[in-house]
């Protein structure tokens, strides 16, 4: 059966637990066997007969499809908030603007951490008011963090007693703030708490990959060894370059090879969020982007190298059975 959406679950759930073995594959695999075959009628007898066809065809592998499902939907659930993070800080940013507007002569960004664990405390300006300046100074304080400080806090604290904030949506405010928050740190306590063992300690060694990102990685790679080379990982995870020229249409190299973005959405997802943590955090990765931004590529187009280069490393802590190592700046 095809893996369309969530609807295959029901039926493969009760076939397996009447002893059926059952082929989840792939639904553009059953697609582009469909036309091969030069099928033009889409029906469900129609894809029924297509889907035998390619059974007896290519006699896809039998597994359990839900092995690891638990890890897969909680991590996939997780990286949807974190990819859609760009959307919460806008509304974060909104949310600011109204309760405490002069958090940005603080914080060059409000959404950064420490602004966040400020926000934690003191989600508006006049809740930062009636706090200690000292209590505000311990925000986001703790080992390998960056707490506030006394200097920004009693600066932070003056502001608040100057506030031009709205005191009318204090109380909405403060609860999307903490609502916000709440909802990002139970979808990441909850994938931390299905990742157990060495491999999930080994990855998040690395930069920029955190409970949620390491959960995807392995609930969508699940066995490494499945695949025989580094490339095949990368045309798994559709991070391979494909090329796109016809005539003079893409003549050029610059412009005629594209990411090919036909496999697996949810692991290229979690190598663009190594990527972009990776340029600030990652010293691999960091200078993998300064040296194909030194030769001339856009900002976009380094980030997909760096995405490879993100899985490389994946790929390299996954099958050495090591820790990251910031030495490993050679190579792919």
């Amino acid at each position: 059966m095809e893996s369309s959406g969530h609807y295959w679950m029901p039926l493969a759930s009760h076939l397996r637990r009447q002893g059926i073995p059952v082929a989840v594959v792939n639904p553009l695999a059953a697609r582009y066997f469909a036309k091969s075959r030069l099928g033009r009628t889409k029906s469900d007898p129609a894809d029924a007969r297509s889907l035998a066809e390619m059974a007896m065809r290519d006699a896809p592998a039998v597994r359990d499809p839900f092995a690891g499902v638990e890890l897969r939907q909680a991590a996939r659930f997780a990286m949807t908030l974190v990819t859609e993070q760009a959307r919460v800080s806008q509304r974060l940013h909104r949310l600011v603007e109204l309760g405490f507007p002069e958090l940005g002569e603080v914080f060059d960004d409000p959404t950064c951490l420490t602004a966040r664990e400020v926000l934690r405390l003191a989600p508006t300006a006049e809740a930062a008011r009636r706090k200690r300046a000292g209590t505000l100074a311990d925000a986001n304080k703790g080992a390998g963090h960056r707490r506030l400080g006394p200097a920004k806090a009693g600066r932070l604290h003056d502001l608040a007693a100057e506030s031009i904030a709205v005191p009318e949506l204090t109380t909405e405010v403060t609860f999307e703030i903490d609502l916000l928050e709440r909802q990002i740190e139970a979808a990441e306590a909850h994938v931390a708490s299905l990742l157990d063992g060495e491999l999930a300690r080994r990855l998040q060694t690395i930069p920029g990959v955190g409970a949620a990102t390491c959960a995807v990685l392995i609930a969508e790679i699940g066995d490494i060894d499945r695949f025989d080379d580094f490339d095949q990982l990368l045309a798994y995870a559709g991070v391979h370059p494909a090329e796109r020229s016809s005539g003079r249409k893409g003549a050029s190299p610059e412009t005629s090879w594209h990411m090919s973005k036909a496999g697996n959405a949810h692991l290229r997802a979690a190598a663009y969020r190594i990527a972009v943590v990776g340029t600030v955090h990652n010293p691999v990765i960091a200078a993998h982007y300064q040296r194909k931004r030194g030769a001339g590529k856009s900002k976009m187009n380094a980030l997909g190298h760096c995405m490879r280069k993100a899985l490389s490393i994946v790929w390299g802590v996954w099958r050495n059975g090591a820790d990251f190592d910031p030495s490993w700046g050679s190579g792919t």
